[in-house]
């Protein structure tokens, strides 16, 4: 699996896409810097650089993740060499595994690079340890659930349309669609807005659904079963494309 993953990331290496994804991610941090060093140098989790950065980085996260899993899969496409990749001599669960693993590692790269600026950061203008958990307790839900989803979710779109740029305006319409619902009531049943809210809800409760628990068992049962179902649909579309 290891040296499938590492061939995965040979491929997209050699792609823009990754300087692109990158440049991406950065400007929510990019923003926010030049925002907190001009004009508002408030620090507060709830509505100040944190609160600030969260949306505009939940606004981007989605279309990362999409553009990063469409051209994980479109390389194939573009060369032609999908039919020849699914019928290597390997299980084809593996082949999709490593797809989807370098997909995952790149992003929590991402992720991890981001959160340890955060961390800095909070850590020299704050100092206060608990506002820094806090942070990283929020924004690791945000990523956990919505990353995976969309990744699985986009991994079955780019194998049925077999076109990057409709993978992709897909993704920002999801986007729009969750930034549109995620204050909604009943968003627990949309998981990138329930990962939204739950990331929220981590640094003030203000910010969470009135059911509570109910609303939360709800959400994380949808997330695990939206994301078996996709997983499922992925498996279902290699094998019968390898018959």
């Amino acid at each position: 699996m290891l040296k499938l993953i590492k061939n995965e990331w040979v491929k997209i290496k050699s792609e823009k896409v990754i300087l692109v994804i990158v440049v991406l991610s950065l400007i929510p941090l990019l923003m926010n810097f030049a925002n907190f060093a001009i004009n508002n140098r408030d620090i507060s989790l709830d509505s100040g650089f944190y609160f600030t950065y969260y949306n505009q980085s939940f606004m981007m996260l989605p279309i990362i993740s999409s553009v990063l899993i469409s051209f994980v899969f479109y390389i194939e496409f573009k060369n032609k060499t999908y039919l020849d990749w699914i019928t290597y001599n390997i299980p084809c669960f593996r082949l999709l595994f490593s797809k989807i693993f370098v997909s995952l590692i790149i992003m929590s790269i991402i992720f991890l690079i981001q959160l340890l600026i955060l961390c800095v950061f909070y850590f020299f203008v704050d100092g206060r340890i608990k506002d820094i958990l806090r942070l990283i307790y929020s924004y690791t839900t945000l990523n956990a659930i919505v990353v995976p989803t969309i990744i699985l979710t986009f991994a079955v779109i780019i194998q049925l349309t077999k076109n990057v740029v409709a993978s992709i305006s897909i993704g920002i319409g999801i986007t729009l669609l969750s930034m549109i619902l995620m204050a909604a009531p009943f968003s627990f049943f949309i998981p990138t807005a329930f990962g939204y809210r739950l990331g929220l809800h981590l640094i003030d409760n203000e910010f969470y659904y009135e059911g509570g628990m109910s609303s939360t068992i709800i959400g994380i049962g949808l997330f695990i079963l939206i994301n078996s179902i996709m997983l499922i649909i992925n498996l279902r579309i290699i094998y019968i494309k390898k018959l």
